[in-house]
């Protein structure tokens, strides 16, 4: 039986020092967490008196591992839960250590409390993930530099270090009210601690604790319950221990690739199911029934360990659709992404094949959800069921010929001049969708790239420096949304010589666009079209040199580039041919 024992971080850390281990999630807190905390704390400070407040459970495996410094002996715990409280909390500690005067004891003693007398042993060791980032805080409090900053997980941990020293600035620069937030939080915070030596007991308890709501990521609640499985079959205590180690390897990969981008672990729980399982009425799986299913469908000991290696394979999946940005609102539709995952997982496709199937599932997706603006509530079931009998080679879904057969069916209900209808020819589609605009027309600008010849490439600098901004910021309007009053454009807003349109009614439109890096396109804004080259001709993308022909802008020179960017969309994204 495992005892519970309730504390303060005074207590907990007076010899203890903690690991998050390579298998647990990187720090993946945002500001919303970090200010309930902080709001926590100032309502506590604001009751006076020795009230205490209840902060968290935290389950620890006690190793056996004692870290000996000097005359001090230190128990090494690796954290199964708690451990995004308890970094805040300790980046918390750090921040007022560094808030205290140089030469104030407190000060010292908070340092040896961090940094051990030795210097290397740190009162919480993190995983791989940004491990360098918290250590060089905790050692040197030093915040990363740009260029140390490659992860999504490292972008967490950056942001968290820098509101914890604002909090604690905030809190006053008077040594008193610094000593006041020490005493709270190092004395007043409550804790119920679990710890245990049995591996198999953690997991357990992990799982009953958390089994109600949706305080931890389902993603979390699945290793649990997998690795508590792999114990439970296996056939010998070192099996056990074997297995448990495998599986630790696999979800250390998972978290690994999970800490590139933002994904959640509810959605690679849902999706992974869904492949393997099919729709719920078809929908993707919910995360609760996914892990139902997971549990379920461990029945000998390799079980937890296939289906853990199934859910890396969705978790790199996923990754990959995230990380390309360049795909626009394509990925934005959850049963969209679960088809692709699908296409990119299964064996019945070699690697061309794989490529045009993408093709195929991109442009459909794109009719559907872009030009055509239907929502998320569209097309589900259709969907997911073809996903589910991609993924595991069912009838009707086994080779390239029958897959891409599916993927036309999909679309069949949006031809492509229906669509481009809706959603291109003559509509103002920026006050639509900008991210559909810059999806489209960089789809153009490689197109221009291709048409002109052999080795016509984008300059992938500027690629990546349009996709890095947001979409309405890298879109430029050649006839300006708001030009001044009696200025260059006064009157332009014709055809020939008939009567001007209300600027409104065409400024938006896909042939008044351009794509410009930020810094030229607030250069560019209102002037007239003449200075408006002289800026366009600083930047080398093939869109602006088409533009930089015209000798003047008018409504015949929006229609007129909107009917080339019309007739290129229409073999864009129309279905691939057999």
């Amino acid at each position: 039986m495992i005892e519970p024992k309730y504390g303060t971080l005074q207590t907990m850390f007076a010899d203890r020092v903690f690991r998050i281990p390579h298998y647990q999630r990187f720090y993946s807190w945002h500001r919303k967490q970090r200010q309930d905390l902080f709001e926590d704390l100032r309502k506590l400070a604001s009751q006076g008196g020795d009230n205490h407040h209840f902060m968290a459970t935290i389950v620890c495996h006690r190793t056996k591992e004692i870290r000996a410094v000097g005359g001090e002996e230190y128990r090494l715990y690796d954290i199964v839960d708690g451990q995004q409280r308890l970094t805040t909390l300790i980046l918390i500690l750090k921040g007022i250590q560094l808030a205290l005067n140089e030469n104030a004891e407190e000060r010292k003693d908070l340092a040896l409390l961090l940094l051990k007398r030795d210097g290397n042993l740190i009162l919480l060791q993190t995983n791989n993930a940004n491990e360098h980032i918290f250590n060089a805080f905790l050692r040197e409090g030093r915040e990363p530099s740009a260029s140390e900053i490659k992860t999504q997980a490292d972008v967490n941990l950056r942001n968290a270090i820098r509101d914890c020293r604002a909090f604690v600035a905030d809190w006053g620069h008077d040594k008193g009210e610094l000593l006041s937030l020490l005493r709270l939080v190092k004395n007043r915070l409550g804790f119920v601690l679990y710890d245990t030596e049995d591996s198999r007991a953690v997991y357990t308890l992990f799982e009953v604790l958390n089994s109600r709501g949706l305080a931890v990521d389902w993603l979390d609640k699945c290793k649990s319950v997998l690795m508590g499985k792999a114990f439970e079959l296996s056939p010998s205590t070192q099996a056990a221990e074997a297995a448990i180690v495998s599986l630790q390897k696999l979800w250390g990969n998972i978290y690994q690739e999970l800490a590139q981008v933002t994904v959640s672990g509810e959605e690679v729980l849902r999706v992974a199911a869904t492949l393997k399982y099919g729709p719920m009425r078809g929908k993707p799986l919910q995360a609760e029934l996914a892990l139902e299913r997971f549990r379920a469908d461990c029945k000998e000991p390799d079980h937890p360990r296939q289906l853990t290696m199934m859910i890396l394979d969705a978790t790199k999946k996923l990754i990959l659709l995230e990380s390309n940005v360049f795909l626009g609102p394509v990925t934005d539709v959850l049963h969209a992404r679960i088809l692709a995952v699908a296409l990119m997982s299964t064996t019945c496709l070699n690697d061309n094949e794989r490529r045009r199937a993408l093709d195929q599932w991109e442009r459909v997706t794109f009719r559907i959800f872009g030009l055509a603006g239907k929502d998320s509530r569209n097309e589900v079931g259709t969907y997911v069921r073809l996903a589910n009998k991609v993924n595991n080679g069912a009838e009707g879904a086994s080779r390239y010929s029958e897959i891409t057969s599916s993927l036309r069916e999909l679309g069949q209900d949006y031809s492509i001049d229906d669509v481009v209808a809706q959603g291109l020819a003559g509509k103002s589609c920026y006050a639509t969708s900008p991210e559909l605009c810059r999806y489209v027309l960089w789809k153009y600008e490689e197109h221009l790239a291709a048409k002109s010849g052999k080795g016509g490439t984008v300059d992938e600098h500027v690629r990546r420096e349009i996709w890095r901004m947001r979409a309405g910021d890298s879109v430029e309007h050649i006839f300006p949304q708001n030009p001044e009053p009696g200025g260059a454009w006064d009157g332009k807003m014709r055809r020939g010589t008939k009567k001007p349109e209300p600027i409104e009614k065409h400024v938006h439109r896909i042939g008044n666009l351009l794509l410009l890096p930020e810094e030229l396109n607030e250069e560019a804004r209102r002037q007239g079209f003449r200075q408006k080259k002289e800026v366009y001709q600083r930047h080398n993308l093939r869109m602006v040199q088409e533009v930089l022909r015209a000798s003047d802008w008018s409504l015949d020179d929006i229609e007129a580039r909107e009917a080339r960017i019309v007739k290129w969309a229409k073999s864009t994204w129309a279905d691939l041919a057999d």
